[in-house]
């Protein structure tokens, strides 16, 4: 069992052990369809972006630093969809 010194850090652990949401690093950004990711079981897919998503310039500079730091973020395994409150809460696609 493991001890948990607040509610954060147990929603923490709830969230990896999810199946829903799985972890991802973007290998390539080709266009606002094509952006391959590297799932933490070595498969490759392709992040889905919403339509809102592929106006904002903020999103895209966004992400293009976390393509350039190599970062691996959360997704939402059904829809492969960013999340919208990142590893801290239920895995909502954006």
């Amino acid at each position: 069992m493991i001890k948990t010194s607040s509610r954060k850090d147990v929603l923490l652990i709830m969230l990896i052990n999810d199946q829903q949401v799985i972890s991802i690093q973007i290998i390539k950004i080709i266009n606002a369809k094509k952006i391959k990711c590297l799932t933490e079981n070595g498969h490759i897919i392709n992040l889905h972006i919403t339509s809102t998503e592929k106006k904002d310039p903020l999103f895209w500079w966004s992400l293009i630093k976390i393509y350039t730091a190599q970062l691996w973020i959360p997704i939402a395994k059904q829809t492969k969809t960013l999340l919208a409150t990142d590893w801290l809460a239920s895995p909502e696609p954006v």
